[in-house]
């Protein structure tokens, strides 16, 4: 299949549809609206629910949209691959090289996350102990390749909705024998005291951050033994199952937390909360569960990063000697997942959760503009398929959307993601002036032929050679 894009078949075919879907929920984590409730709830001004909504709508019309071009575009690199062969190869790198300021985050974020959390547990283990007791079993195993990530997702899956399913029982319990907690409480999805639609859209940025993960299913095209309609499914079942864990935890959490303004420490809160709820067992299960599976969602997080940057240096956009090597044995981008777990470990001890939060909001959004985009020009431009919903209202839905939630990121999430984003275009103009083989590159990379005025891009007729 990838044969007709250029590439060699290299890595194993061994994920199911059922590894992907676990791979998707663990990688946005279930118990993600834990860890991130204190912060999101003092953000959105007590309205979680209504943010995790909002977010919703916009991944699911992305989800939409990344599910037709894993179909059209059945290659490693995700948004990077979908952008480069759908709009323009500039934008393709662009958009991935923002992408890897997400997936550079997205396991610091995890482990700065669990050793907070494990921290408060056993606070006598220094915080730079537990981020080596992640970053280190985390880059052992995906070296070893996905099959075992696989294995281990599984039992990360399981583990993770035990605990919010052990927390939502406690809660009802909890409610239904104190009079003061009411179970079913309007305020705790829509208080018109507190309500701002700016801090909910505020709110929903955050919530953004427990999605970072549909979309690493794509990165993991080229080791399914499915169709790419199956990893389509996988996208979206992983999306609407987490976000109904997501509203459950929200809801309860509010139920036991009237007044936002009260939360002390919004990085904990939960840690407190579940005590308030269900007793120091309670506490110290979600702990645990929150503590041990962060090196799942890390785990994936690096995962899908080693591929997004596979598919760069493959493409020779990024040094190919480092980035497209492969373990002769395990075959996976080994060089990639080492340098993943140096540069987690570097940022984790170094930049505070907070601004991780923000930092890792904006690659993602950017990258899902940019396929959502990737979408209407492919098909509805393109291709001149004119179905007014899948390929015009929703994908540039999509866009509007996202384009509000990124706008909508605080100050340094903005400063630092455009920061980025500018490195990027230097990197671009500086290596396209100093070199004529990277344009050639850029240009043999995409479907798009830059000197036809038409596209003829149907899966039979494509017929790349390799760069």
């Amino acid at each position: 299949m990838i044969e007709k894009f250029g590439y060699e078949q290299e890595f194993k075919r061994t994920l199911s549809l059922r590894d992907l879907v676990i791979f998707g929920m663990v990688f946005m984590a279930p118990v993600s609206s834990m860890t991130l409730f204190g912060i999101m709830s003092v953000t959105s001004q007590g309205h979680n629910v209504l943010a995790y909504l909002f977010a919703f709508v916009a991944m699911l019309l992305t989800a939409l949209s990344y599910g037709k071009m894993v179909e059209a575009f059945p290659v490693a690199g995700s948004t990077y691959s979908y952008t480069q062969r759908a709009i323009d190869p500039k934008l393709g790198f662009i958009a991935g090289w923002v992408m890897l300021l997400d997936y550079f985050l997205i396991p610091m974020f995890l482990y700065v996350v669990s050793a907070n959390f494990a921290n408060a547990l056993l606070p006598a283990v220094p915080f730079w102990v537990w981020i080596l007791i992640y970053v280190v079993p985390v880059t052992l195993v995906n070296y070893r390749g996905v099959e075992v990530a696989a294995k281990v997702n599984i039992f990360m899956a399981a583990l993770m909705v035990a605990a919010i399913i052990a927390f939502v029982i406690a809660a009802i319990h909890t409610a239904s024998a104190d009079s003061q907690v009411p179970l079913f409480n309007l305020k705790a999805i829509y208080n018109n005291e507190t309500f701002s639609l700016s801090a909910v859209v505020a709110g929903s940025a955050m919530a953004v951050l427990s999605y970072l993960g549909f979309d690493g299913i794509t990165t993991l095209t080229e080791e399914v033994n499915t169709s790419t309609k199956k990893i389509k499914r996988a996208i979206l079942l992983a999306c609407v199952l987490q976000t109904v864990l997501y509203i459950a935890v929200s809801y309860f959490g509010l139920l036991f937390t009237p007044d936002y303004a009260a939360v002390s420490n919004p990085e904990t809160a939960f840690f407190d909360l579940a005590s308030i709820v269900g007793g120091e067992g309670l506490q110290t299960f979600i702990s645990f569960v929150i503590i041990v599976s962060g090196a799942a969602t890390a785990l994936a997080g690096q995962s899908s990063a080693s591929r997004l940057l596979y598919g760069m240096g493959r493409d020779k956009l990024l040094p190919a000697k480092v980035f497209s090597h492969l373990h002769p044995q395990y075959k996976t981008p080994s060089y990639s997942i080492i340098f993943m777990g140096v540069i987690g470990c570097v940022g984790a001890m170094l930049i505070p959760m907070e601004i991780l939060a923000e930092m890792v909001t904006f690659g993602g959004i950017f990258g899902f503009i940019c396929v959502n985009l990737s979408v209407f020009v492919h098909f509805y431009i393109k291709r001149r398929e004119r179905n007014f919903f899948t390929n015009l209202l929703f994908p540039l839905l999509g866009v509007a959307i996202c384009g509000y939630i990124l706008f909508s990121l605080s100050e340094i999430g903005k400063i630092v993601g455009f920061s980025w984003m500018g490195l990027g275009i230097a990197y671009l103009a500086i290596r396209s002036m100093l070199s004529n083989n990277f344009k050639q590159l850029l240009e043999k990379n995409s479907l798009i032929n830059p000197e036809a005025n038409e596209l003829e891009d149907t899966d039979d007729n494509v017929a790349l050679t390799n760069s």
